[in-house]
């Protein structure tokens, strides 16, 4: 079951991974460690990257936000959740049918506007923090020598490998291998699995 509004993701139940298709444009702000996330302008992706349950809390947002739809992974099944929505007053300003309101959200007076407004941005829209490399070589300075193991990094939602567990001005893009100019993370991830990092959460 999930459950959402003011601006965040709840979870209850077990699973160790989800799906969300949604309409809107939001910025996710904020996650739980060991949580990886993947999201685009409609799909929301996320994975345990220890393979335990799902935290309560998925993830924080600012921006538009509508899910769709909602699915669990367990042990690689996927599996349809309920959902509801919690905290924007929907119900008691939509006062038409739903079969005849035209308005963008489904109520003329309605919002799922939490926050500010928020632009679409593929680079920026989440970025995993905190994580680490698991070995040294897996990513490579922009000189082509190797990072060590265990350097904290953080991912962003296009793929961008960048130096340091959160980012800052001093924050650089690494590379796939010493001969390429940058990387977008080979990191291949599935609503169940995530493999080459470790660590995660903001």
């Amino acid at each position: 079951m999930v459950t959402y509004g003011n601006g965040e993701v709840l979870f209850e139940g077990s699973a160790n991974g989800f799906e969300i298709k949604y309409k809107g444009s939001i910025t996710i702000t904020d996650s739980p460690d060991n949580l990886f996330i993947l999201a685009d302008r409609t799909n929301i992706k996320g994975v345990m990257l220890d393979d335990s349950s799902l935290p309560a809390t998925l993830f924080n947002y600012e921006g538009e936000f509508r899910i769709l739809s909602v699915k669990s992974v367990v042990d690689d099944v996927k599996q349809r959740e309920r959902y509801s929505i919690q905290g924007l007053g929907y119900w008691e300003v939509d006062n038409q049918k739903w079969e005849d309101d035209t308005s963008l959200w489904g109520t003329d007076n309605g919002t799922y506007l939490i926050g500010s407004p928020q632009r679409y941005n593929k680079h920026s829209i989440v970025v995993n923090n905190n994580l680490k490399t698991q070995y040294k070589g897996q990513f490579y300075y922009q000189d082509g020598s190797a990072v060590n193991e265990n350097e904290p990094i953080h991912i962003h939602a296009d793929g961008a490998v960048m130096t340091g567990g959160v980012h800052t001005e001093d924050s650089v893009l690494l590379k796939d291998s010493a001969d390429e100019r940058q990387t977008r993370t080979r990191i291949t991830t599935t609503t169940t699995r995530s493999t080459n990092i470790s660590g995660g959460g903001y």
